[in-house]
């Protein structure tokens, strides 16, 4: 999740973000239908999914940050576009991938759990008891400025250490999920939602998918003032 200078082809770039996305929207939902349905959830399965997704973002920063940048989120390429990190050209592309690996993401969950999958709409992102749709944004507004404010910080910003953009974020993935996981899920990120979404919609659950709108506009303003809070308070070295 950095806007570091690309050397390698642009099929090289989609490719690894259609990888990354993949492996994020896909082992992050299954660990919450894994430790609550399957394992009965409890005290302890927030904690577990809140590292299962920032385990999963940090392996593959590590493992495809040096050949993509490792977005794996739309709200991380819109907000660098906006800032003038990424160039505007690269914006289909990237969202092209992560929208395909999302999809790919889904349809393997619905495949490997097509029946305890349904008792948590297979990891959906949803808002919470009490918490209304608009509230629900508000949440992942902050949510995902926090998220950008981090990755400006630890993977843009060149004057940051280097060797930690990936537990960094990682981290604060499992914050925000920890903080607001009983909110509205903690998405922060449109794929990560939307192949939960794709999955509950083929097994004939359409609740994700009619509040998928609340995972594409909340990151995406939250993500764009996350990153230009950073830019132009700490202006980072270009």
């Amino acid at each position: 999740m950095c806007s570091q200078k690309i050397e390698q082809t642009l099929g090289q770039v989609f490719i690894a973000e259609v990888f990354g996305t993949w492996a994020l929207t896909l082992f992050g939902p299954a660990s919450a239908i894994t430790l609550i349905s399957i394992l009965g959830g409890g005290p302890a399965a927030l904690f577990g999914i809140g590292a299962a997704f920032g385990f999963i973002v940090m392996i593959m920063i590590y493992t495809l940050g040096h050949i993509s940048g490792t977005h794996i989120n739309p709200s991380v390429t819109i907000a660098l576009s906006v800032i003038r990190r990424l160039p505007t050209k690269l914006i289909g592309p990237y969202i092209a991938a992560q929208i395909i690996g999302s999809v790919i993401a889904g349809l393997c969950l619905y495949g490997f759990y097509p029946d305890v999958g349904k008792a948590v709409h297979f990891g959906a992102t949803l808002p919470g008891t009490g918490i209304s749709d608009g509230a629900a944004v508000a949440i992942e507004i902050v949510l995902t400025m926090w998220l950008l404010f981090v990755i400006m910080g630890v993977a843009v910003d060149k004057r940051a250490p280097p060797g930690w953009a990936g537990f960094s974020i990682g981290m604060m993935v499992a914050c925000d999920i920890w903080m607001g996981g009983p909110l509205t899920g903690a998405s922060m990120n449109f794929a990560r939602s939307l192949s939960s979404a794709i999955a509950a919609a083929i097994a004939g659950d359409v609740l994700p998918l009619s509040k998928i709108w609340i995972y594409l506009i909340g990151p995406i303003i939250g993500g764009i003032i996350g990153a230009t809070l950073y830019e132009y308070i700490f202006k980072p070295a270009k």
